[in-house]
């Protein structure tokens, strides 16, 4: 049996195991939820007759991240095409005219699944997906109570506090959970627990773009000390400590494991929070040099900084250079992650929604021994995960599946590497049918197995309405079920 790896998790934040996105500071958790599941509502348009407007009709009975059939389109693309953005003309104007059309196009996004709304058909598989992020009554009780005895931190005093004198607070994260809904998705939390269980040696490292992680890693941190309102025992809630206590391995994050990239410079400064404008980093951090509360390193030595700073602690927070990819968004200026190919016992592993297969990604891997800028195709579903945040939140165990497919594309590399294979003469065991169908997530399976029949059988029952529906799709399916190729199983093929 194979030793285990090492692994190193590193997460992006917004729509990957939060919800709230930096962007909108303005939004509620519910609100960015809108805004995500308006894009997984699917349709087509449609015209009565020449003299009516053409709409958007709702065609699916689920949410699902992937386009049904090429011919249907989102509610979300419909109503950014009612309200484009202007791109060209004053500067002034654009900027009123495009602030303008956001703001209509949130007010349908808000408002999408409510009683005379397009997509109202939605609403049950809505509320479910809204109580899976909300915290539990108890919790919120206690929240509550919390709150009128130690009142609330607001974002200034977050601010001016380091996480030091934010590990100490006795308020309970209780601005963080005042709309009564997770910020960081039980998902995550349940992934660490279960790696705990496991008995695995792995290392979690924050990546998020541009964002202020400081509430983020202040909930964290209370997680890690048995203090998260829902993971702390009480209330029926589990508590499983990771503040390095009985022995155990610490994951609190302090401001020394704390670090920012600079892209522009090709620099590291390690032990802070704080981004200086500055072109020279060392005028930026003056003071905080002196007193050696920072340092400073080439960019290219973020692994051999990550792997030392894991050593002490096994969790970190490097926040990544929105700006410089702002000003130049591809891949070349994206979050960087990189990897040593001869280790073959740790593995890095990157979970982000920006991460794609075939559009420019958020996130480069890069050999550090050769510099070499790794494929997407080579990286994915081995260092690189792009995730669905609609996945993270209705799967427990998403993380730790996605872990399992990644260890195994690794290993399945190794052998090739000690079998002294090129790359390009691997002979990639052929699977059958019925094991890639096996193998495909939840909403590709759907896609290939049930919604070629189920689609048309809905449409043609909304233009029939039958007097029993149901009834009418069943003997649809049965008739026509030769519609949908399902491959057997190998041995019932023999």
């Amino acid at each position: 049996m194979k030793q285990q790896k090492k692994l190193v998790l590193h997460f992006d934040l917004n729509k990957t195991i939060l919800l709230a996105d930096s962007k909108y500071t303005n939004q509620t958790k519910e609100e960015c939820l809108q805004e995500i599941l308006v894009g997984y509502a699917w349709g087509k348009l449609e015209q009565r007759d020449e003299k009516s407007p053409v709409l958007w009709k709702l065609l699916t009975n689920n949410f699902t991240p992937i386009r049904p059939s090429e011919d249907m389109i989102s509610y979300k693309e419909y109503i950014c095409e009612q309200f484009p953005l202007k791109t060209e003309g004053d500067p002034d104007d654009i900027t009123e005219y495009n602030n303008s059309a956001i703001e209509q196009r949130k007010q349908l996004y808000f408002q999408f699944v409510k009683l005379g709304q397009p997509c109202m058909k939605l609403k049950p598989e809505y509320d479910r997906i809204v109580k899976l992020i909300t915290l539990p009554k108890a919790v919120i009780e206690e929240l509550k109570q919390q709150a009128e005895e130690f009142g609330f931190l607001n974002e200034d005093e977050v601010k001016q506090r380091n996480l030091t004198q934010l590990l100490s607070d006795k308020d309970m994260l209780n601005n963080l959970f005042s709309d009564n809904k997770y910020q960081l998705l039980p998902t995550f939390y349940k992934t660490i627990i279960n790696l705990k269980k496991q008995k695995r040696e792995f290392a979690v490292v924050f990546r998020p773009f541009g964002t202020d992680p400081k509430n983020i890693l202040r909930e964290f941190n209370k997680f890690c000390l048995g203090e998260h309102p829902c993971f702390s025992g009480r209330n029926n809630t589990p508590i499983v400590k990771f503040d390095g206590s009985k022995g155990t391995k610490s994951y609190i994050i302090l401001d020394k494991q704390c670090a920012l990239v600079y892209r522009q410079q090709k620099q590291l400064v390690t032990g802070t929070l704080r981004r200086t404008d500055k072109q020279q980093l060392e005028d930026g951090y003056e003071k905080e040099l002196e007193e050696e509360q920072v340092q400073i390193y080439n960019e290219t030595q973020m692994l051999l900084k990550i792997t030392e700073s894991l050593k002490e602690s096994c969790a970190l927070c490097y926040v990544d250079d929105y700006h410089f990819y702002q000003a130049q968004p591809n891949e070349q200026n994206a979050k960087q992650l990189y990897v040593d190919q001869q280790d073959p016992d740790t593995l890095h592993i990157f979970f982000d929604d920006g991460i794609q297969e075939n559009e420019n990604n958020l996130v480069q891997v890069t050999d550090c021994v050769t510099l070499e800028n790794l494929s997407r195709k080579k990286c994915l579903n081995k260092y690189l995960v792009h995730v669905d945040i609609l996945d993270v939140i209705k799967d427990p165990d998403y993380f730790i599946k996605q872990i399992e497919i990644c260890e195994r594309n690794r290993n399945e590399e190794i052998e090739r590497i000690e079998k002294g294979i090129p790359e390009e003469q691997a002979e990639i065991p052929k699977k059958s049918d019925w094991e890639l169908l096996e193998e495909c997530s939840d909403a590709d399976y759907l896609r290939k197995t049930i919604l070629p029949l189920l689609m048309p059988a809905l449409q043609l029952v909304d233009i029939e309405r039958p007097k029993d529906p149901l009834e009418f799709i069943a003997m649809y399916c049965l008739k026509n079920k030769e519609m949908v190729k399902i491959p057997q199983p190998p041995e019932q093929q023999e």
